[in-house]
């Protein structure tokens, strides 16, 4: 079996996902809270309907490999909600984790525009938590109003900090302090989902859940250095949980670093090149 081959120079913003969307930016005045009961209505229709469903058949799936799902018990009877940090490492299971977790609290996953851009469903999509990040300053606004908002309700921010899909990948990738801004803001607990992949007989792997917290900001410091404190402890949790298990690489993937943005393209372009001779 030939090996799926990733070149990459930016662990930080290079993009495995594939999925072939050309993404729109969000717009300046996106709605990210919309107030319309027929909104609402239809929220909780599609969000009660579609969850329970996903639910059975990730539970099918990744049955009995949650570890540590018990710290969510302490948030029981917490009135607002808590923010979940991921890697990001698997399109599907990634998005529908959290909400499965979370059950029965709604929960938002701050996702990038490609969410909104995809024709026929986006509107689906939006109902079912996906929040666009914002690409101007006017959207931002409107953006951490509504953070607030869900947070205030008790629902649950997902947020992936990583913020590129590589798939499968059993290691922990660099990411910015950016999106701790949200739990430093409102104070608010902070549980770390590290997905752990494990070698299976056949060489390819199968996925472990580790769930840990809470986390807290430090109120000691000032708001860019609780940022920067919380995010290296949410990354030294991850990276722990991937090293003391000793997550493997499937032996389907392969990624391989670069010297520059120009060296990537030229091996994608080689290596589907090399693809078509075999086909």
């Amino acid at each position: 079996m030939k090996k799926i081959k990733y070149y990459y120079f930016d662990e930080e913003n290079d993009d495995f996902a594939n999925i072939g969307i050309k993404t729109k930016l969000t717009p300046d005045d996106f709605c990210y809270n919309p107030k319309s009961k027929w909104w609402r209505f239809w929220k909780k229709v599609i969000y009660h309907l579609f969850y329970p469903i996903v639910a059975l058949l990730l539970y099918c799936i990744i049955r009995g490999r949650i570890r540590n799902r018990k710290v969510l018990k302490t948030m029981a009877k917490r009135k607002e909600g808590y923010f979940v940090y991921s890697n990001h490492t698997s399109p599907l299971c990634d998005v529908f984790s959290v909400p499965v977790l979370a059950w029965p609290r709604s929960t938002y996953i701050i996702s990038n525009p490609d969410s909104i851009s995809i024709k026929g469903i986006k509107t689906i999509v939006r109902l079912l938590g996906c929040l666009p990040t914002p690409t101007s300053k006017r959207a931002y606004i409107n953006f951490l109003k509504a953070i607030k908002d869900f947070y205030n309700r008790g629902s649950v921010i997902s947020i992936y900090p990583e913020a590129h899909i590589w798939p499968k990948y059993n290691k922990i990738r660099q990411f910015k302090e950016t999106s701790f801004y949200y739990p430093v803001k409102f104070n608010a607990p902070v549980f770390v989902k590290t997905t752990v992949y494990k070698k299976k007989k056949n060489g390819k792997s199968k996925l472990i859940l580790y769930i840990d917290g809470p986390f807290y900001p430090n109120t000691s410091l000032d708001t860019k250095e609780a940022q920067i404190e919380l995010r290296d402890r949410v990354y030294q949790q991850l990276i722990k949980r991937v090293e003391e298990n000793h997550s493997y690489l499937d032996k389907r993937y392969e990624y391989i670093k670069v010297n520059s943005k120009e060296e990537v393209r030229t091996e994608v372009i080689k290596e589907k090149k090399s693809r078509k001779v075999v086909n």
